[in-house]
């Protein structure tokens, strides 16, 4: 037999997961009526989950089946007739049914957000062309702002014992001192004519 012959389609595998969880959910006793309807349900609700791949089909069919599961364990934990021992049991167990239903529920949207986002960014990198554009150039014909020129001051030094170090206050004056329309005079208001 060839490896060829074990591959499946979409459908196909949608099916036959299907198919297990319509053997596995089924209830002693259950009339052909009340089958068929089961089976429509659990169609149904694999149609809302609109899985796209084989991971998120069984997913959506594990969530399918701990629906059936919890349905039966809170029918069980509404039952007053038991023990209240085995009571306690129950509902405990139907809420951990519960929880691990909503795990599984977030962790198929999770999953079905990401598939889908992916699927989008592979649109769009295919709708995208080859050769990118390139920018628009920059325009030249604005004159730069004073701050953003570059100017020739040489910053002055302050001197300490052993080292030299350029003050900051100085290195503001000077180069305000040389700003157009400044007064060289090292101050950085202008001195009155």
């Amino acid at each position: 037999m060839e490896p060829d012959t074990f591959t499946l389609t979409q459908d196909a595998f949608n099916a036959h997961m299907l198919g297990s969880v319509m053997d596995a959910t089924g209830v002693p006793g259950e009339t052909a009526a009340a089958a068929r309807a089961r089976c429509a349900a659990i169609v149904e609700m694999f149609r809302t989950f609109s899985p796209a791949n084989a991971m998120e089909s069984m997913i959506a069919c594990h969530c399918i089946s701990l629906q059936f599961v919890l349905n039966a364990a809170m029918r069980d934990a509404g039952n007053i007739e038991l023990d209240p021992a085995v009571l306690t049991r129950v509902r405990a167990s139907a809420m951990t049914i519960s929880k691990t239903l909503h795990l599984w529920m977030a962790k198929y949207e999770a999953m079905h957000i990401r598939n889908e986002t992916r699927a989008a960014e592979a649109v769009k990198q295919t709708a995208r062309p080859e050769t990118p554009e390139p920018p628009p150039p920059a325009r030249r014909d604005q004159p730069r702002p004073i701050a953003a020129q570059p100017s020739n001051v040489a910053i002055p030094a302050v001197q300490q014992p052993g080292r030299t170090v350029p003050g900051m206050k100085e290195a503001l004056l000077a180069s305000a001192a040389m700003l157009p329309g400044a007064s060289p005079n090292g101050r950085l208001s202008v001195a009155p004519s």
